[in-house]
């Protein structure tokens, strides 16, 4: 008996068996691609390089004071570790970006097929399933990348590497630090900072929920100009935490009704000239975080200070001012005000303490020091006589401040009334403008690059441009008795260690001159600004046509410097060192002497006090002290004492003898000796 036919349409056991085969290695070599593929895909580039991070200058108790742009134009914090992220920013940012993180690969199936399904339903995109691993690789490339299908593909299988090459938590640390939240904001610590001016250990779960819902839409969701908006992505976030079980029904409602506070806050914009400046000192910051020296309240009450003091000042034409503070312990600079405003339109952004202005006579203080150095003594006579000199550019015919003459001076009142005759005529006898000029480079003064005859004998009186900060740097110099410190704006820059340029003594000699109000009574009265109720150095300074005002001041911890004046170099209205820039020196001085107590400089011990006659620089025995009508203490260094007085000194009424060429001035009005000269 034969056996039956097999069905006419049955494919034949071998048949069946090819497909099965066939389709399982099709199966097969897709799942092998699907493993294989990623590791043939380069990662974005940016992933392999840590992210830019903005300079963050802060004053040197940390408070911030600015937070600069990165390369990127972003305001980025620095890195910020996973485990230092809130779990309540986690939690917000895989309940609204990406459910399934922990459980998927880098492409979660699910989501993508419902989000197909939801979005044919719908006719248009209303739903996405990138996840946070494909947003990472998407943001990572950048907008350069064009958003086609091609791309997708290239993020998916880009997103699958980082998951299998990283780890789900390096992945998430990395798009947690590295995506926009809007606002000029990467990273979730800078969208803290930004949005709530808090850290980011301190945000509500209200606030958490905020923050992950901005980077769907960073700008159609800005909270600063679209609240609204804003708060309704911010309750989706909620719900979709309470669906995942991750806030009890109890912590949704608080942070429902929790009102939300937005602080704009851009890491700052305090004491912006003295950021500035330390901007151009580039230092190795990993952490991007820059210390500087400011003293955060000091430096606000010398800006407060300045606008008190311009204001009284404002009809006499005084638009702006500057001031430096030095602790002269270490050369750092305690705060650095460049104007009136930063935000002036009549040059607010010109830095004060950094643009070159003439000095006027601050300059003169080295001069003197120069003859201390050379053997001179406080009480060395100068004649503060009419005087020419011939130069390259014609005859130079120095004159006082006033139009008067002083006849016989001492240093130390030459110094002390600011006589421009005295100087000049003592810079002449040191050897000219080249030993001054080579003195205040060496004190760190940089703007001095012309040759000595450009400057001439005019130095001493100040016709050369310096910078407010690096002429308060060199009178720190004073206040150390000699001791040369380069001032320092960058807590964390190399300190420099202290170089002796001047003997104790010589400099010591010239503070306490500038500290003696005896000493200014020719020029400034007993009861001008520079006299404190505590010991402290002052010099004037003021430039031609009255363009710039000058005062230098200084305690054994500080030294105050201070210019003012106009950055369009119109004149000021008849206003001198001592009106315009002395007030605010004094009122900063007063401010720390109250603050933070000042004292005066330890006296050198080997110097000694002696009596003089100041019309002749000599030394009073106590057997001719009776016959000399004038007299006065002064300062000497052992080694240079003045001669002593002799009896021939004096006619039989106690009247000093002065060489021949007093006799003019000493019948004019300018005699301010009067009767107790007479002449030879």
């Amino acid at each position: 008996m034969s056996q039956p036919a097999p069905p006419p349409h049955s494919p034949a056991p071998s048949a069946l068996r090819r497909w099965i085969r066939r389709l399982a290695l099709l199966t097969g070599a897709l799942a092998l691609a699907w493993w294989i593929a990623p590791w043939l895909v380069p990662l974005p580039a940016a992933l392999k390089v840590p992210r830019p991070t903005s300079a963050r200058y802060v004053a040197r108790d940390g408070s911030p004071l600015r937070q600069m742009l990165d390369e990127t134009g972003q305001r980025s914090s620095p890195w910020t570790p996973l485990a230092e992220i809130p779990q309540g920013l986690i939690q917000a940012t895989i309940a609204v970006e990406d459910q399934r993180f922990w459980h998927h690969g880098g492409m979660d199936w699910r989501a993508l097929t419902r989000a197909v399904r939801d979005n044919f339903q719908a006719g248009r995109v209303v739903s996405g399933a990138s996840t946070i691993a494909q947003q990472l690789a998407k943001t990572a490339a950048g907008a350069d990348r064009p958003r086609n299908l091609t791309s997708k593909i290239l993020e998916s299988l880009q997103a699958r590497r980082l998951v299998r090459e990283w780890g789900h938590s390096r992945v998430l640390e990395e798009y947690l630090n590295r995506i926009s939240y809007g606002n000029l904001m990467t990273g979730c610590t800078a969208a803290a900072e930004g949005l709530f001016h808090k850290p980011l250990h301190d945000l509500t779960p209200a606030e958490c929920a905020l923050l992950a819902g901005l980077p769907q839409g960073p700008t159609r969701l800005n909270p600063f100009h679209h609240p609204a908006a804003a708060q309704t992505r911010q309750r989706h976030v909620l719900e979709r935490m309470r669906e995942e079980g991750w806030i009890t029904e109890e912590a949704y409602t608080l942070a429902l009704t929790q009102p939300l506070v937005y602080q704009r806050f851009h890491g700052g914009f305090a004491a912006p000239h003295g950021v500035a400046l330390a901007e151009q000192q580039p230092l190795d910051s990993p952490s991007g975080i820059i210390r500087t020296t400011l003293d955060a309240h000091l430096q606000d009450a010398v800006e407060g200070v300045i606008h008190n003091e311009l204001a009284r000042l404002a009809a006499r034409e005084v638009g702006h001012a500057a001031a430096v503070v030095i602790e002269n312990a270490t050369g750092d600079v305690l705060a650095l005000v460049g104007s009136r405003d930063f935000h002036a339109l009549d040059g607010g952004q010109i830095n004060g303490a950094w643009v070159p202005h003439s000095p006027g006579s601050a300059l003169k203080p080295f001069t003197y020091l120069l003859a201390l150095e050379a053997g001179w003594t406080g009480a060395s006579i100068i004649p503060d006589l009419p005087i020419s000199f011939v130069t390259d550019t014609g005859v130079y015919r120095p004159e006082n401040y006033d139009g008067r003459c002083y006849g016989p001076v001492t240093l130390r009142t030459a110094l002390g009334s600011s006589l421009n005759i005295s100087a000049v005529r003592t810079l002449d006898a040191l050897g000219g403008a080249a030993v001054l000029q080579e003195n205040l480079q060496t004190l760190g003064l940089t703007t001095l690059t012309e040759p000595a005859t450009h400057y001439g004998l005019g130095l001493t009186l100040g016709n050369a441009p310096v910078r407010l900060v690096e002429l308060t740097s060199a009178y720190a110099t004073l206040a150390r008795r000699g001791q040369m410190l380069p001032w320092r704006l960058l807590l964390d820059a190399p300190r420099a260690a202290p170089r002796r340029l001047f003997s104790a003594e010589t400099s010591w000699i010239i503070a306490d001159i500038l500290r003696d109000n005896q000493a200014r009574l020719l020029t400034f009265g007993a009861h001008s600004p520079l006299h404190l109720p505590f010991p402290a150095a002052f010099k004037t300074g003021t430039s031609s046509s009255y363009r710039d005002n000058w005062t230098l001041a200084f305690t054994a911890e500080f030294t105050v410097g201070v210019w003012a004046g106009n950055f369009d170099r119109h004149p000021m209205q008849g206003v001198s060192g001592v009106t315009g820039a002395a007030p605010i020196a004094a009122a900063v001085l007063r401010l720390l002497h109250r603050e933070r107590g000042t004292t005066w400089i330890q006296r050198p011990a080997s110097l000694q006090k002696h009596r003089i006659d100041p019309r002749t620089g000599h030394l009073l025995p106590p057997e001719l002290a009776p016959r000399a009508t004038l007299s006065r203490s002064e300062w000497f260094q052992p080694e240079h004492l003045p001669d002593l007085a002799q009896p021939s000194d004096y006619d039989d009424t106690g009247r000093a003898w002065l060489p021949p060429e007093y006799a003019a001035w000493s019948r004019s009005p300018d005699n301010w000796l009067g009767g107790s000269i007479v002449v030879r």
